[in-house]
């Protein structure tokens, strides 16, 4: 296999120098389950795990491979192959880990627990937020997607699936167009063939594509058409909860004959944030350009005299659904910031205590 097919250019041969003359390959990461991986090299496929070190030396679940990284391997026989290290990420998309200990919901938002980032997919140029024209369309989650892509480092674009479904397929892209200004957005149909010709200019070699979106929207059959054949396996719709069943229960990634590589990801059911503050004012540009022309620079844009939002909600510019979306996730990201800050602190100095008492660091 070509590592230029599987995504390799100057970046990462730039960051694979210093293992050139080490014995090393590089391959990259194109499935993960806890412990194994599975990785692609020039010299074929092989089970991947982890070398002692690399394990001594990390203590959060983002310094783990994922599917989409570039790693150094040595390879030990015709199947198995040591991981060493992770060459520096492009990019890659991560939400907050949806799983952590002694969590609860406030407010819509998660708190307490383990505050870590869980990391989707890595070394991503697009991603594609997959919504379905039916039951699924949800103007708030997109925005959510839109936030975590733009902090990812890829270009987003948007498909309204199952446009066969819709008689006002241009309602929905121009609320799209209200809070994505920008960004491309696709009506399209897997069943019936309609717009799927869109792709051919974002199949290109040394190109990686990632497809998002809630159980049942149909990533999983979009892939299929692509590849030309049940490359992931899909079901029908649920008819209690209107989701996908037996769908993608891992991301994975495939091999276009484009010479391009495609990530597949799950559903994502709980699309908690992990970004900084600035980027809303990528994603929430209209409310940020609207904030600057409040008469006062703490205004709170509540019932303050001269506040821009106020009015522009007032003249329909802006809806209040778009301003209640800002204002949730930048709480949701001032606590993220927070509590990242007194968990990182504690795991840092746990993490030294460790080292100490195995005699990896002077005490």
């Amino acid at each position: 296999m070509s590592l230029e097919k599987l995504g390799w250019n100057k970046y990462f041969e730039k960051s694979f120098e210093p293992y050139l003359d080490k014995g090393f390959c590089a391959a990259r990461v194109i499935t993960q389950h806890k412990g194994n991986y599975i990785v692609c090299s020039e010299k074929g496929n092989f089970n991947g795990k982890l070398s002692g070190k690399f394990m001594y030396n990390v203590d959060v679940k983002k310094d783990y491979p994922a599917v989409g990284d570039w790693v150094a391997i040595k390879i030990i026989n015709d199947t198995d192959a040591i991981i060493y290290v992770i060459l520096p990420r492009k990019s890659y998309f991560a939400r907050k880990l949806a799983i952590s200990g002694g969590r609860k919901m406030k407010n819509g938002i998660l708190v307490g627990g383990n505050i870590e980032e869980q990391i989707i997919g890595s070394n991503i140029d697009t991603a594609f937020i997959v919504s379905g024209l039916d039951d699924n369309f949800n103007i708030g989650r997109i925005e959510r997607y839109i936030t975590l892509v733009r902090s990812s480092g890829a270009k987003p674009v948007i498909l309204l699936n199952k446009c066969d479904l819709c008689n006002n397929i241009s309602d929905y892209i121009e609320k799209i167009d209200s809070i994505a200004s920008g960004i491309s957005v696709y009506s399209i149909s897997v069943l019936n063939n309609i717009n799927m010709n869109i792709f051919d200019k974002f199949l290109c070699c040394n190109e990686t594509i990632v497809f998002l979106g809630s159980s049942g929207v149909g990533k999983s059959t979009i892939i299929n058409y692509l590849f030309g054949g049940e490359i992931q396996k899909t079901n029908t719709i649920s008819s209690s909860n209107g989701k996908g069943r037996h769908t993608t229960t891992g991301s994975q990634l495939l091999q276009h004959i484009a010479g391009c590589t495609i990530i597949d990801t799950p559903g994502i059911r709980e699309l908690q944030l992990w970004a900084d503050e600035d980027i809303l004012s990528e994603s929430f540009h209209d409310i940020y350009a609207l904030t600057e022309q409040c008469r006062y620079r703490d205004c709170k844009h509540d019932k303050e005299v001269g506040c821009a939002i106020k009015t522009a909600i007032e003249d329909g510019k802006v809806t209040i659904e778009r301003f209640n979306s800002y204002k949730s996730q930048l709480n949701e990201l001032k606590t993220l910031k927070a509590t990242r800050k007194c968990y990182d602190k504690s795991r840092i100095n746990r993490f030294n205590k460790i080292k100490k008492k195995r005699g990896y660091i002077e005490c």
